[in-house]
């Protein structure tokens, strides 16, 4: 059987047609070096012409080094991660590097499998949001000399880089803004403290009841998924209280269509009957009826550190066995019309 003749154009072809060296036309390719403007014309319409990309996998052999990006988000139905994962990738493109997308739906089986799938590809880095990472799993990343930040949720004791929020304060600050108005009655809706950040939310919501002197009452309290049905069951059950609370903590953005739904089907008024705040900041926040009070977190500005530090482990070789860093990402306290004074 005769082989499959590869017909993909290649650098050379480009020279040809622009009538220059393959050298002039790398440069021009690659932007390095100066070239008249006439033969960067040249160079780029008979690139264009002849449908030319460059073959990536051949030049990471050519640098032994791979443009490939892993990054491991916990599911993508979350607007919050899909609109920070359209940010790395957007990042990494200017950058010269592609981002190889995966979710691990919090499956510590999923995650292993991925991770060990992603190095297998030789990936140059990882941007990692664990799924209660094991040790055994941390020490294979640190072995495998695989340049990885941690993102979002906080890994104790590891030699990753770590890159998160201000959740504890953030959370305290929300809380706080709800006290300051009155409230006595305040929920908390938030995801399983078993992940750091979701820890660091809650713990930052009873700091501020304890220190206001509120008294805690479980019942006002719902920890389960950072699912919108989720949210839709912890907001009827609050309702269901002989004494429902007069505001609520929505700890994720995950959580608030289903507290919005069930708040809607049961014509309870926001902020008249309930206060309700979020920790997260959507777009669709600032046009809701009313527009939501929130804890906001710059994404953008979370993508732009992870990949800067990522992008001086990889191509610095100075920085590679340099101390792991933790880098925290401030917030801001938007207050809209969904919160108020308690009547």
């Amino acid at each position: 059987m005769a082989a499959i003749k590869n017909n993909r154009p290649g650098l050379k072809e480009v020279a040809v047609i622009a009538q220059t060296s393959v050298a002039t036309a790398s440069r021009v390719l690659n932007n390095t070096g100066y070239i008249s403007e006439a033969t960067r014309a040249r160079v780029l319409g008979a690139a264009q012409s002849l449908n030319y990309y460059p073959n990536l996998r051949a030049k990471g052999l050519r640098l032994q080094r791979s443009h490939f990006i892993g990054l491991l988000i916990p599911n993508l139905l979350n607007t919050y991660y899909t609109t920070l994962a359209d940010a790395i990738s957007q990042l990494l493109a200017d950058r010269g590097y592609q981002l190889m997308l995966s979710s691990t739906r919090d499956d510590p089986g999923v995650q292993e499998t991925t991770l060990h799938q992603l190095i297998g590809h030789d990936v140059a880095g990882l941007i990692w949001v664990p799924a209660a990472p094991e040790k055994k799993l941390l020490d294979y990343l640190v072995d495998q000399h695989i340049p990885t930040v941690v993102i979002v949720r906080k890994v104790e004791d590891t030699l990753l880089d770590t890159i998160v929020f201000e959740d504890f304060d953030g959370s305290l600050a929300g809380t706080q803004h709800l006290v300051d108005l009155g409230h006595r009655r305040i929920a908390y809706i938030g995801g399983d403290i078993k992940f750091k950040s979701n820890l660091d939310r809650w713990q930052g919501f009873l700091k501020a009841i304890q220190g206001s002197g509120l008294p805690l009452e479980d019942s006002l309290y719902k920890l389960g998924t950072l699912r919108a049905t989720w949210g839709a069951i912890a907001v009827e059950d609050l309702l269901c209280l002989p004494e429902p609370p007069s505001a609520i903590f929505v700890a994720s953005n995950a959580l608030m269509a289903g507290v919005m739904r069930v708040l809607g089907q049961n014509h309870v008024r926001v902020p008249e009957d309930i206060s309700l705040i979020c920790f997260d900041d959507l777009d669709w926040f600032s046009f809701s009826n009313p527009p939501i009070s929130a804890i906001a977190t710059s994404y953008q500005r979370l993508a732009e550190v992870a990949i800067e530090l990522l992008q001086r482990r990889i191509e610095n070789p100075a920085e590679s066995d340099a101390p792991p860093v933790e880098i925290r990402i401030g917030f801001e306290l938007v207050v809209r019309r969904s919160t108020a004074a308690l009547g």
